[in-house]
């Protein structure tokens, strides 16, 4: 019990993402593919060339697999300050994880439900 209430506000940013993609109409997810574009750039055509009735359930998607990063997010800074790591550091691990979850979200909803481009 005392692990999860050291976990507290890893799991508020959880439901509060997780209830957020919904709320917002996919601007949570549409702001993640900005923040993962980087990569997902790299690797598929930019959002604006797929087909109109693909991209909103992937935005949508994407915010709501999001916010499954905060629990490992969270896991990884109580490890970190168990071992006495500076709070700066571990914010700073934590805005890491949360960006690859970003990237692995949209990498993993891109793969398994984009249809095939236009050409």
């Amino acid at each position: 019990m005392r692990y999860i209430l050291s976990l507290r506000w890893s799991l508020a940013g959880f439901v509060a993402a997780f209830l957020l993609s919904f709320l917002s109409f996919g601007l949570l997810g549409y702001v993640l593919y900005y923040a993962a574009y980087p990569v997902v750039g790299a690797a598929y055509p930019p959002l604006s060339a797929w087909r109109p009735d693909a991209v909103w359930p992937l935005i949508v998607g994407a915010g709501l697999v999001w916010s499954f990063s905060f629990l490992p997010a969270g896991v990884i800074d109580h490890a970190l300050a168990g071992r006495g790591v500076a709070r700066l550091q571990r914010n700073i691990w934590y805005f890491v994880v949360l960006w690859i979850g970003a990237v692995a979200a949209w990498l993993l909803l891109i793969a398994t439900n984009l249809p095939p481009l236009r050409s």
